[in-house]
């Protein structure tokens, strides 16, 4: 496969998963963007979790994550606590409305990977798994 129609096939995956996504999302009526989801993923299973974790994770500034944040605790989707080791910082929660949220983001990430994979053997998806990471590892390397 010549690079022009690989590049092309990995732009339409990409595009083709971020939508299916977001319209999934869409229909949880929570008015979030699909990187307010990615941090509520990233709290729920990072514990304990803080901004500069997040920022870290997702290459992120600060800033930018600090917004993402705020965001969600106005929507009392996660609160902070603080943290006992650092006074200027602290820990990050998923709320109780939260945990129902993310709940209902991991049904639509189980539908999503099972339309997606759907005619697909386990060897085909552990081939694509092995290099999509060695391509990714090779763009982080640059």
């Amino acid at each position: 496969m010549s690079d022009r129609k690989s590049l092309e096939s990995l732009f339409h995956l990409v595009h083709a998963l971020k939508r299916q996504l977001f319209e999934q999302a869409e229909q949880l009526n929570v008015n979030l963007t699909p990187m307010h989801i990615r941090v509520m993923k990233i709290i729920d299973r990072k514990k304990p979790c803080t901004a500069i974790d997040i920022a870290s994770f997702l290459r992120r500034d600060k800033a930018q994550v600090t917004r993402l944040v705020n965001t969600l605790i106005e929507k009392d989707l996660i609160s902070k606590e603080p943290n006992p080791n650092d006074k200027r910082s602290h820990y990050l929660c998923v709320t109780e409305s939260g945990t129902r949220l993310v709940d209902e983001i991991a049904k639509i990430d189980a539908n999503t990977m099972q339309m997606m994979t759907k005619n697909l053997s386990e060897e085909e998806l552990s081939e694509f798994q092995r290099i999509s990471s060695l391509m990714s590892k090779n763009l982080e390397a640059r």
